[in-house]
């Protein structure tokens, strides 16, 4: 077993994560993979998802919603139940590889909640937990290998030739999950049917998902600096050019301040304001790419005035994820991009910045103001191909590993072991001893997870005023209808043919080219294979 420490945390992560169909993996050639079946367009439809049962016994102190909404709580209880009575394993040992963010933990033997852990689940889990930076390269070298690990993070971009290895290796988990089957597993079946959905490949189950918030929202702003011109509330902001005078009013360059500043520009805060498709959009059966309408040639000319006009920090389109967050912290910049999970961390956004808040939508042209549901999952975990029993164990320990808030597990997966890892508060809240971190960092939350919970104690304001930002803009929620869907040339060269389009954006942005430029490029990805995704997209609608 291996885990080695990356400076990689979690949210950038998120910016490299495909959610969704596998719509951008590009298909080539992996080691071992034998021949392929032919494949063909196909989505979530056509299969049916697991069957969802609610968990029981919890009340939280802000509801969630059937649409994507969080429950949230202000305190752990305190009795929580035991989710899992009977360990899923007599003494076996398997493998699994993930991403891990932040320091290495404590090794197993020296590490009493990850003991604890492997108490519960009757056997031990090897998990070799690599950094996002290492993470393609030592997943294809290892998948290239005869010992392909049991539990297998697919990202969404670092498996060459992901449905080739999906078939060749992988398990089918479509008779193990799919409708009622998932009741054997109660934990999974608590996690709802968006997140399923997202685990669809090639018409079958073929993997298991770690939810996530439904949006990332548009980003944050520093509310204390929106105050002093004169906004309290960024919904309320009537239109596109009353947002370029405010972004006007925010910067002051000789005193080193700026509206906005952001990694490549941050262009999902301007694509989401603009009405732009989150990514395709489908009308009567008929597909367009967001590259390809009105609105995202409008949202990059307003970017590009906003950065002529030096609004935009000048050098912030390449900045590293880092250097954005020091500038939004130290107030150089008064809005940036990032996702929504960012900020109701211990150590995000809404604790390290509290002037800071999300950035709730308004419509750039009047209408409805929209806000992407672009964080379903963080990634999914697939599976091994095994023998039946084999699978069968190795889906009862992704049931311990997605026991929801409340529970027993819950609490020792994500704060160790009362005692050595862990106080309670007279709340009932666990708070952390010197040697939880150490403990606690074993990347189980990156192999299976149940459906999200908002919770950080004593943090009952930014508790609340995340829960306000879902309950904002989940109403307004615009998915991706290819999400769940299955495009051969998508597969195959999606990723490639749209570099160039993305390029001359950002070229276009910087001044170095033209708006012209811009759509010569998107013309070139249609003859390059756009006209043929959208055209497997819109079969794998009708499957």
């Amino acid at each position: 077993m291996s885990i080695r420490e990356t400076a990689t945390d979690r949210r950038t992560f998120l910016k490299y994560v495909g959610f969704g169909a596998l719509s951008v993996a590009a298909v080539g050639s992996l080691a071992g993979c034998g021949t392929k079946t032919e494949l063909k367009a196909s989505g979530a439809g056509s299969v049916k998802m697991p069957t969802f049962l609610a968990s029981e016994g919890l009340t939280p102190d802000l509801k969630g919603t059937a649409e994507g909404v969080p429950s949230a709580f202000f305190n752990y209880p305190k009795n929580p139940v035991r989710s899992v009575k009977t360990p899923p394993l007599k003494g076996e040992t398997f493998s699994a590889i993930t991403n891990i963010f932040g320091p290495p933990p404590n090794g197993r033997d020296k590490n009493p909640a990850w003991q604890e852990i492997e108490k519960r689940l009757g056997g031990k889990l090897d998990i070799t937990a690599v950094s996002a930076d290492d993470f393609a390269t030592k997943i294809n070298t290892t998948l290239a290998g005869n010992d392909i690990p049991d539990m297998i993070l697919d990202d969404g971009a670092s498996i060459p030739d992901i449905i080739g290895f999906l078939q060749a290796k992988c398990q089918d988990l479509t008779k193990f999950l799919s409708g009622d089957a998932v009741k054997d597993y109660p934990n999974l079946a608590a996690i709802p049917s968006l997140y399923w959905e997202q685990t669809v490949r090639d018409g079958k189950i073929y993997a298991l998902p770690i939810p996530r918030g439904g949006a990332a929202g548009l980003g944050f702003y520093n509310a204390k600096r929106y105050a002093e011109v004169g906004v309290t509330d960024t919904s309320k902001i009537k239109d596109a050019d009353e947002y370029l005078s405010i972004m006007k009013e925010l910067t002051d360059a000789k005193a080193n301040r700026w509206a906005f500043g952001s990694t490549s520009y941050g262009l999902a805060t301007f694509f989401q304001l603009f009405g732009v498709p989150n990514q395709w959009r489908e009308e009567k059966g008929k597909m367009t790419f967001q590259i390809e309408t009105d609105e995202y040639l409008e949202a990059i000319s307003f970017v590009a005035k906003a950065a002529k006009a030096g609004y935009i920090m000048p050098g912030s389109d390449g900045w590293t994820k880092s250097q954005m967050v020091n500038a939004f912290t130290n107030g150089q910049v008064a809005q940036i991009y990032d996702g929504l999970p960012g900020y109701f961390k211990a150590d995000g956004y809404a604790v390290t910045v509290p002037d800071s808040a999300p950035f709730l939508p308004f419509a750039a042209g009047g209408g409805k103001p929209q806000a992407n549901l672009d964080n379903i999952v963080f990634a999914t975990t697939m599976i091994k191909k095994n023998d039946d029993a084999s699978v069968k164990k190795l889906l009862g320990i992704a049931n311990l590993l997605a026991a929801p808030f409340g529970t027993e597990e819950y609490l020792l997966i994500n704060y160790g072991v009362e005692g050595a890892d862990y106080t309670r508060d007279p709340n009932g809240n666990p708070v952390p001893t010197a040697n939880a971190l150490a403990d606690t960092t074993v990347p189980w939350r990156y192999l299976t997870a149940p459906a999200p919970a908002l919770y950080l104690p004593g943090h009952d304001d930014v508790i609340r005023k995340t829960h306000e930002a879902y309950a904002a803009m989940i109403p307004l929620g615009v998915a991706d209808p290819a999400a769940t869907l299955f495009s051969p040339t998508d597969a195959s060269k999606g990723n490639t043919i749209r570099q160039p389009v993305s390029d001359a954006t950002q070229d276009y942005i910087s001044g170095r080219k033209t708006l012209d430029d811009v759509k010569a490029a998107i013309k070139a990805w249609k003859s390059a294979g756009g006209d043929a995704i959208r055209k497997e997209y819109e079969k794998a609608l009708k499957a």
